[in-house]
C-alpha cells in the first residue's frame, strides 16, 4: 500500500504536508522551530506522516549534500544494530540513554561556558 494511504490521507493532503516539510528543510529551521510549526499545522495521523516525511527527506538531503557525514551516521547506526543483535534491546536502551545524557550534559556545559 502507498504510504500516505496507510495514514488515511488523500494524495492532496500528502502533497501539502510534503510541501511543508520541504519548506522546513529549505529554510533550515532548527528542530524546535520545525516541531513548533508542524504541531501548529497538524495533529494525529497528519502529524505522524509529517514527522516521517521530515526524517526521510532530511536524511536524503544530508546524504546528497554531505557524503562523509552520511557515512558517519550509517556507521553509527550499524554500531547500534550490532549492539542490539549481540547484547539485546535492554542493553541498547542503556547505552543510548547514557549517550543521550552525556550529549545533553556536554551541551549544557558548553552553554554555561558562553553565558
Amino acid at each position: 500500500m502507498i504510504l500516505y494511504k496507510q495514514f488515511g490521507l488523500s494524495a492532496r493532503e500528502a502533497a501539502e504536508i510534503t510541501a511543508d516539510v520541504v519548506e522546513i528543510i529549505r529554510r533550515r529551521l532548527e528542530d524546535n522551530k520545525a516541531v513548533e510549526y508542524l504541531r501548529y499545522r497538524y495533529s494525529g495521523e497528519k502529524l505522524l506522516f509529517a514527522i516521517l516525511m521530515i526524517g526521510r527527506l532530511t536524511g536524503m538531503s544530508l546524504a546528497l549534500q554531505d557524503v562523509e557525514r552520511a557515512k558517519m551516521i550509517v556507521a553509527d547506526f550499524s554500531r547500534l544494530i550490532k549492539i542490539l543483535e549481540e547484547k539485546g534491546k535492554e542493553e541498547l536502551v542503556k547505552i543510548l540513554e547514557k549517550e543521550i545524557l552525556e550529549e545533553t550534559y556536554a551541551e549544557e556545559e558548553f552553554k554555561r561556558g558562553y553565558v
